[in-house]
């Protein structure tokens, strides 16, 4: 069997989302059954709980990744997404420094251009750092990628 380091997957997955990026859907289509659409994204809350790089995993199944946000209004629909389904625990998004530690990416390839780190984060030292966002207001803190959460998917969608 195969084995590939976290890294390898990332840029794996980056590569593939760029790829998919290019595909078009309809602009009329609707999200898939079971997904939420919010502005030109489709998502989904996955409850059972993975490590990040699992989680990715299963959103690339899909033809997507975890979740990134990109503005304010963005952490908050993934907030109260996450809210809905009656789960108040911390969650994983696409963010990480698996490919380059101390650098922070999506893992859909696309530009950090918005932070919603809690007080005092991004912190911790050795190894991968994912991010996990939560819903008791501490926003975006720093996890071990081995952790098991639950998640949100995104898709692009037109």
């Amino acid at each position: 069997m195969a084995s590939f380091t976290l890294s390898a997957f990332l840029c794996v997955a980056v590569l593939s989302s760029i790829t998919l990026a290019a595909e078009k859907a309809s602009p009329l289509a609707p999200c898939p059954k079971g997904w939420v659409q919010n502005n030109k994204h489709c998502y989904q809350y996955f409850p059972e709980k993975r490590s990040w790089i699992d989680a990715e995993m299963h959103c690339v199944s899909f033809r997507g990744n975890l979740a990134s946000v990109h503005n304010a209004d963005e952490h908050s629909f993934l907030k109260t997404l996450h809210i809905h389904d009656g789960d108040m625990r911390a969650f994983w998004v696409g963010l990480s420094d698996v490919y380059m530690k101390g650098t922070w990416i999506w893992s859909d390839g696309t530009k950090m251009d918005f932070e919603k780190w809690h007080s005092g984060e991004p912190k911790g030292s050795g190894g991968n750092k994912c991010v996990i966002s939560n819903c008791d207001g501490k926003d975006w803190q720093v996890s071990d990628c081995a952790k098991s959460y639950p998640y949100i998917c995104s898709l692009r969608w037109r």
